[in-house]
């Protein structure tokens, strides 16, 4: 028969272990999540007319964002700010639980 000290240690462990395979599940959607994201914007630079835009006029690169083909230019750098930025959040919000959890035991 186990001691109480003993039955408590291997409820720790069992709860490291549970706490382990959720931060790999974790990390693992994110890794998806960016995988899929890179594919996106390659396949988006793939397309037909995605990938390339020439300026004209090389003394005049401060109006190239003016020109009529950079619109998908610059929704797609909105649009990864804006993930980035989600991400960011949502890694500080689940570190600052995850200290909080380790500080409690």
């Amino acid at each position: 028969m186990k001691s109480a000290s003993e039955r408590v240690e291997a409820m720790h462990e069992r709860a490291r272990l549970l706490r382990r395979a959720r931060d790999r599940t974790i990390n693992g959607i994110l890794t998806t999540i960016s995988a899929f994201m890179l594919i996106v914007i390659i396949v988006l630079a793939a397309l037909p007319g995605g990938g390339f835009h020439t300026i004209e006029n090389a003394g005049e690169t401060g109006s190239s964002l003016l020109d009529a083909g950079v619109g998908g230019y610059v929704l797609v750098a909105v649009a990864s700010f804006m993930l980035a930025v989600i991400i960011t959040v949502l890694c500080i919000r689940w570190r600052e639980k995850k200290h909080k959890s380790e500080e409690k035991h």
